[in-house]
């Protein structure tokens, strides 16, 4: 068995881990940690199989990577955000998860998720701003939201320089720190 399938696999088992420790969290951020999680999960399965000699999966699984990227990413800084402002999100609840459902709804069918690289890097930005602000007012459980956005910037931005450094394939590493993010924010989740 080849690396790459193993890193997807220890991927698709750190969302499995993590989806464990956010049931913990409050309705309506556990749902959306949930779906960032669901979504970088099912991208590694499908490379699994990709990386083990399943060609047939390769255009489902760039689907399913570029959906993570985009509507698994905008998620997890709106699950940050509610960490962020628990009271007020645990207030507004129900309405949130409505707004949040129809709004997915609405991209699905027009079209439209599929955020740009701008776009990513200014949803990155609110998860790094949410990470902060809870590193400032709870340091016990910001720590975790910041080391999974790190993690995740760290993968996307150096990853091929860790990757030379290490000796292993880009990405390998770019695996490896998505398990670690992943991890983190489950962490962060459960400690809420």
């Amino acid at each position: 068995m080849n690396t790459l399938v193993l890193f997807e696999i220890g991927l698709a088992v750190s969302c499995l881990v993590s989806l464990f420790l956010m049931r913990r969290t409050y309705f309506p951020m556990n749902l959306f940690w949930a779906v960032g999680v669901v979504a970088i999960g099912m991208a590694a399965l499908l490379g699994a199989f990709v990386y083990g000699g399943f060609g047939a999966v390769k255009p489902y699984h760039s689907q399913v990577s570029a959906f993570a990227s985009s509507i698994g990413l905008a998620s997890f800084a709106l699950a940050a955000l509610g960490g962020a402002f628990a009271r007020q999100f645990h207030e507004a609840g129900w309405w949130i998860v409505l707004f949040a459902v129809t709004a997915l709804i609405a991209v699905l069918l027009f079209d439209l998720w599929k955020l740009s690289e701008i776009a990513r890097y200014s949803v990155v930005g609110i998860l790094a701003l949410a990470a902060f602000y809870r590193l400032v007012t709870n340091a016990a459980t910001g720590i975790f939201l910041l080391l999974g956005v790190a993690a995740l910037v760290v993968g996307g931005l150096a990853g091929e320089w860790l990757a030379g450094l290490a000796g292993m394939q880009q990405l390998n590493v770019f695996h490896l720190l998505m398990s670690l993010s992943v991890l983190s924010f489950g962490a962060f989740a459960a400690k809420e």
